[in-house]
């Protein structure tokens, strides 16, 4: 798994709620326009081109863009380096109880935001992952000495559940063959305890699996060309007969009818 990925945006949309949503955390850069972020409190700020904020994406659900052209990336960071920079300043806390976003700007904070830019091109560079993680446990440590408060969407980054990081887990590796053998090992736990820690949240691995291989497979059908079939494969189902059987218990249709309904969108 990545330490670092960058998604580009070309608009924003407020995730759609769905089944077994996964929580990223990592750094918010509007590039073009401005985007309205609402506050746990109510309060509101916007963001416009050069700004970013540390975010976790269950706190995203309510901003809007502004009217006109609007550009956007995240700098989505692995929970292992939120937990690499925590286990490294035991003794840093947050002040405030107070779940805020804390916006900065690259003309008010220039350093900060030229670290921001040296990660970005060191992800798109494809340079190597140790590189990548130095730079981003960096950038959070001066993001931390300008705002001490933002330890709060750290320490949270660290304390997923264990179907979080399940979930996470399966979205990075759709399209490889997840085994529940393979995921207890990226959790470091036996797969007896894996089993009961998602039991006791009420989930089965296979059913987040087969949840999480349909939801990608739709996403697929909706943006990508490739036939019924090919997109059944990749998304992890052994036939298009298999894959149409448990795509329609989900959406309640098959992925023909799905891909139909889209298209006259």
């Amino acid at each position: 798994m990545l330490n670092i990925e960058i998604i580009h945006f070309n608009h924003f949309s407020a995730r759609k709620s769905e089944r077994y949503p996964s929580t990223h955390c990592g750094i918010y850069v509007v590039e073009t326009g401005a985007l309205t972020v609402n506050q746990p409190n109510g309060e509101q700020f916007e963001l416009t081109s050069g700004d970013f904020t540390l975010y976790s994406s269950s706190d995203l659900n309510s901003a809007e863009a502004q009217p006109g052209p609007f550009k956007a990336l995240a700098i989505v960071f692995d929970i292992n380096l939120f937990s690499q920079f925590k286990a490294a300043h035991p003794d840093l806390v947050f002040e405030s109880t107070e779940r805020r976003f804390y916006p900065f700007s690259a003309s008010e904070h220039s350093q900060i935001a030229e670290l921001k830019d040296t990660l970005i091109a060191l992800s798109h560079n494809q340079d190597p992952q140790y590189a990548q993680a130095h730079i981003a446990l960096a950038l959070l440590s001066l993001m931390v000495r300008v705002e001490p408060n933002i330890l709060s969407i750290i320490s949270d980054a660290c304390t997923l559940t264990a179907s979080q990081k399940a979930i996470q887990y399966i979205e990075a590796n759709i399209e490889k063959d997840i085994t529940l053998e393979s995921l207890a090992t990226y959790m470091t736990m036996s797969i007896a305890t894996l089993k009961r820690r998602l039991a006791a949240e009420n989930l089965s691995f296979s059913h987040i699996l087969k949840v999480k291989r349909i939801n990608h497979a739709a996403t697929q059908l909706r943006v990508s060309p490739k036939s019924i079939t090919q997109i059944a494969f990749e998304s992890g189902f052994k036939s298009a007969a298999h894959f149409s059987t448990a795509f329609k218990s989900i959406y309640s249709i098959t992925p023909k009818e799905f891909r139909s309904q889209i298209s006259k969108q």
